[in-house]
C-alpha cells in the first residue's frame, strides 16, 4: 500500500469533517495506529481547521450581543396564553443559522483544498507521462538508427578481440568509410569500475586517434555513436581510462583490439 497516495486522496479531510462512513472511519483509525504518517496527517489537518477558525473569527458588535441576549430573555418568559398549557421556551434560530454557515464555509474550504490537491496530482501524472513518452520516442529513434547501422552494407564491421590479458572480452565497431561515422557495440565488455570509462581509439598512420568515450552507465541502446573518423584506419582498440577520457591511450589498460580488413 502506498501510504502517501492514501493520505493525498482526500480521505483525511473527509474523516476530520465527519463525512466518512463508520466502516471507512474505522479503517482510517486502524491505519492511523499502524502508520505514524496517517496519524500526523490527521492531527495536522485538525490544527489547520483550528487555525483557520481562529484566523477568521469575528468579534460581534456590542449592540448585536445585547439584541441576542434580549431575544433570549424574551423567549424564556412564558406568555399568558401558554402558561396554562405548560411552560414552552422559544429557541432562537440565529445561532443555528450561524453554525450552519460556519459548517458550510469550512466544507467549501475543504472541498476546494481537496479538488486542488487532486488537480495537482493529475497535473503531475500528465507531466510524468509526457516525459516518459518523449523518452520512449527517443529510444525508438535510437533503435531505428542502430538497426540501420547493423543492416547497412556501407558500414564495415570490425571485430575487436580481447588481448591475451583479457581473452574473453569482445566488442564490435561499425565504420562507414565514406562518411567517417563510427558506431560501437560492446558485446562482451564488463562494467567499468568507479571513476573509469572505456575509450575507443582509431589507429591512423600508426598513431592513435580518440574516437570518444563510451557512457559510464549502460545506455538503453547498446550501439553507441562515436566520433567521426574520415582518415584511413588500420585498426581500432579500446582502453580503460579515467572518467572523461584521456588525450593518449594507456597501453597497459588496453582491453580489446581489431584490424580493419581491406
Amino acid at each position: 500500500m502506498d501510504i502517501q497516495e492514501y493520505i493525498s486522496s482526500g480521505v483525511i479531510e473527509l474523516y476530520v469533517l465527519g463525512m466518512l462512513s463508520e466502516e471507512e472511519a474505522a479503517e482510517l483509525r486502524a491505519y492511523a495506529r499502524q502508520y505514524p504518517e496517517v496519524k500526523e496527517a490527521i492531527e495536522a489537518y485538525e490544527r489547520t481547521l483550528e487555525q483557520y477558525a481562529e484566523l477568521h473569527a469575528v468579534e460581534p458588535p456590542a449592540e448585536l450581543r445585547q439584541q441576542i441576549w434580549h431575544r433570549l430573555s424574551s423567549a424564556a418568559r412564558p406568555t399568558p396564553s401558554t402558561a396554562s398549557a405548560g411552560r414552552v421556551l422559544r429557541h432562537p434560530v440565529l445561532p443555528y443559522l450561524m453554525a450552519a454557515c460556519v459548517l458550510l464555509l469550512i466544507g467549501s474550504l475543504v472541498l476546494n483544498i481537496l479538488f486542488y490537491t487532486r488537480y495537482q496530482h493529475v497535473q503531475q501524472q500528465v507531466a510524468s507521462l509526457q516525459t516518459q513518452q518523449a523518452g520512449l520516442q527517443q529510444q525508438l529513434h535510437e533503435y531505428a538508427t542502430a538497426l540501420q547501422v547493423l543492416q547497412t552494407p556501407d558500414y564495415t564491421p570490425v571485430l575487436l578481440k580481447g588481448i591475451p590479458q583479457h581473452p574473453d572480452l569482445m566488442a564490435t565497431v561499425y565504420w562507414n568509410k565514406s562518411s567517417g561515422e563510427v558506431y560501437l557495440l560492446p558485446n562482451l565488455m564488463p562494467s567499468p569500475p568507479a571513476g573509469k570509462q572505456y575509450q575507443l581509439w582509431a589507429i591512423v598512420d600508426g598513431k592513435p586517434v580518440s574516437a570518444g568515450v563510451y557512457p559510464v552507465t549502460s545506455p538503453a541502446i547498446p550501439v553507441q555513436k562515436m566520433a567521426v573518423i574520415k582518415e584511413p584506419v588500420q585498426a581500432f582498440a579500446i582502453t580503460l581510462e579515467k572518467e572523461g577520457g584521456s588525450p593518449t591511450p594507456t597501453l597497459s589498460a588496453m582491453y580489446v583490439m581489431g584490424k580493419v580488413n581491406g
